[in-house]
C-alpha cells in the first residue's frame, strides 16, 4: 500500500473535514489560506534544511516517539 499526502483541494473536499470546519465554525477560504500558509512555510523549512544538509524529518522523529511513549492524547468531546 502506498501513501500519499492529500492536495488542499482534496482537504477541502473531504466529507470528513468539512464536518469538522462547520462544527469549529472555520469557513473554506480561511481553511484553504491557513493550508497555504503551511505549505509555504514547509517549503522554506525545507529548503533551508537542505541548504544546511539537513533532513528536517530526522529531528521530527524523536519528538513524535516521545509523544506516542508520553500517552497524553486529545480530548475530542
Amino acid at each position: 500500500m502506498t501513501h500519499r499526502d492529500l492536495t488542499i483541494a482534496e482537504v477541502l473536499e473531504d466529507p470528513l473535514i468539512r464536518q469538522v470546519m462547520r462544527a469549529d465554525r472555520i469557513s473554506v477560504a480561511g481553511m484553504a489560506n491557513l493550508l497555504q500558509d503551511a505549505a509555504l512555510r514547509l517549503q522554506r523549512a525545507e529548503a533551508v534544511g537542505r541548504d544546511a544538509g539537513q533532513d528536517l524529518s530526522v529531528g521530527l522523529k524523536p519528538m513524535a516517539r516521545a509523544r506516542l511513549r508520553s500517552g497524553t492524547q486529545a480530548d475530542l468531546r
